[in-house]
């Protein structure tokens, strides 16, 4: 049972995280036609223009997750998975 406990929590990471590279990649080659008539617009505003609050929130999730998983402190696991996943939304533009 506790290994388990390890386990499920990883297999679960692992499969957001290659879906969400997999939207990622998607979205990308799907709007990037898109993006390139927004921005030529003048009165684009390039704010709001990625994922981070997305990020932040699956990160947040991850991290209790993984947390509790290795029996860690949640609020260690909460923060460091939210600044994980601030990162990597970021990182990936609308």
């Amino acid at each position: 049972m506790g290994i388990l406990r390890v386990i499920f929590p990883l297999i679960i990471i692992c499969g957001v995280a290659v879906y969400i590279i997999y939207l990622a990649k998607k979205n990308e080659e799907s709007s990037t036609k898109e993006n390139d008539k927004i921005a030529e617009r003048e009165d684009y505003d390039d704010e709001g223009s990625n994922y981070m609050s997305e990020g932040m929130s699956i990160g947040m999730c991850l991290g209790i997750a993984v947390s509790i998983a290795l029996g860690e402190n949640m609020v260690i696991g909460y923060f460091i998975g939210m600044m994980l996943g601030m990162v990597m939304g970021m990182n990936i533009k609308k």
